[in-house]
């Protein structure tokens, strides 16, 4: 795992988020002033960060702050550079601003060693003490979900899941296909890479039209990965598996779809994790188009609808959750001045003027309901759904059915060797989904 920006080591899926965080932070940055030793356009995060890391070891702590200060600047959201920044400040005696920095380093990591020799002389302040307090409180587990489900193969990876009336339908990644669990067995709605499946990595229902949506796009754990593949839009008749529609980009991309929204009158929306790009299905012409992007976006992940469609939640990766108004694409950051991290949001789902986030980057893990205010600009309080569960290895995605939330403990994207094979059973776990019914207060 790239440091920083935490999903479990060796997740592939850590590439795809981090394909659009580099993008925006590591292209060439010019700077007009600067130290010998580098050019202009060497400049970037990971300059001023190990910068930063020789002045430390070298016991400049005044360059240890500012290169530090500097990393900062480009990569605010950074929780590795917030806690190196928190000690930087304590190391020049600047202890407030070490205390926000390290306070938000730990919100997000709450495994972060605060007892070190650098930070003894924060020790007898209070603000410190109560940041020792917050930070064993974060690494407590919590637990209020049920196993709803435990699938036996354990070869099967599950990237996203829909439950309706006739069951459960999971997004298999490895085995490119659709499953369906109903009455506690397992069977295939598609086969293996049929229709020309990919790594299949959302699915959504739209039970009204008797439809099953799909989305996949070609990833190196797949079986018999094919980088000239397309990611494609999936049609599926949801009574018989028959495929009703299948719609690939005009051109070839390097387009990740990673999940997929489900409007009241039938239109589809499809996230683009690599390009931070939504599309959607024109009704007109069929045909897969932009519908919406933005450089504002780092790491875009999952999408979800207000009750009433006029806005849709977008969870990013690095930066937390945006809210985009659907007529009028207006953009904005949800504000968040609660002690809680909004980073690491993988799966996201609309219940009755709040938020739930799969958290899968946080340390420790956790599902989280987010409540909002009445305009839907603000995060006003929040509860932990789970945290640290037994289950959780990458928890991704889930849904929302009859006020019960339903998500995946165990999404495996560790089950795989540096070639991205998938690893031997005995190495592998069933495919857990967890479930809580929701409350409305």
């Amino acid at each position: 795992m790239p440091t920083g920006e935490h999903l479990k080591p060796g997740s592939t899926k850590t590439v795809y988020k981090l394909d659009s965080l580099m993008k925006a932070i590591l292209v060439p940055l010019v700077f007009m002033v600067g130290w010998s030793g580098a050019t202009a356009q060497e400049k970037d995060l990971s300059y001023y960060r190990s910068q930063a890391q020789e002045a430390r070891k070298a016991g400049d702590n005044p360059r240890f702050y500012e290169m530090i200060v500097q990393a900062s600047t480009l990569h605010p959201y950074h929780q590795g550079i917030q806690y190196e920044r928190g000690i930087a400040c304590a190391l020049t005696n600047r202890p407030e601003e070490a205390i926000s920095f390290l306070k938000r380093a730990i919100l997000t990591n709450a495994a972060f060693d605060l007892q070190i020799e650098a930070l003894a002389g924060l020790q007898p302040r209070d603000d410190f003490k109560k940041l020792l307090a917050l930070q064993k409180s974060l690494s407590i587990p919590i637990i209020q979900s049920d196993t709803a489900f435990v699938l036996p193969d354990r070869r099967l990876h599950l990237e996203s899941i829909v439950v309706g009336k006739r069951g459960l339908y999971g997004a298999a990644v490895h085995q490119r296909k659709i499953v369906h669990l109903r009455n506690g067995v397992l069977t295939d709605l598609t086969s293996e890479a049929q229709d020309g499946l990919t790594a299949v990595l959302g699915v959504r229902l739209d039970e009204k039209r008797n439809i099953l949506w799909a989305c996949s796009s070609p990833l190196p754990e797949m079986k018999n990965f094919d980088s000239t593949q397309t990611s494609a839009l999936f049609k599926y008749d949801l009574s018989t598996g028959k495929l009703l529609g299948k719609y690939q980009m005009a051109e070839k991309t390097n387009a990740v779809f990673g999940d997929l929204l489900i409007s009241a009158t039938g239109a589809v929306f499809i996230s683009d994790s690599r390009n931070n790009t939504i599309f959607t299905l024109e009704e007109t012409t069929q045909k897969l188009v932009p519908w919406f992007t933005s450089s504002e976006l780092w790491s875009l992940q999952g999408i979800t609808f207000s009750t009433d469609e006029r806005y849709v939640f977008i969870a990013d990766y690095i930066k937390g959750i945006f809210r985009l108004d659907v007529k009028t694409k207006e953009l904005i950051l949800l504000e968040n001045t609660q002690d809680v991290s909004l980073k690491s949001i993988d799966g996201l789902l609309w219940y009755r003027n709040s938020l739930i986030a799969i958290q899968n980057g946080t340390n420790p893990m956790r599902a989280t309901r987010y409540y909002l205010n009445t305009a839907l600009t603000a995060i006003t309080s929040f509860t932990i759904i789970d945290r640290g569960h037994p289950a959780f290895n990458e928890p991704t995605n889930g849904c929302i059915t009859n006020d019960t939330f339903f998500y995946i403990a165990n999404s495996q994207w560790s089950g795989y060797d540096e070639r991205h094979n998938l690893k031997e059973e005995n190495q592998l776990q069933k495919p857990v989904i967890l479930k809580m019914a929701l409350s409305n207060k």
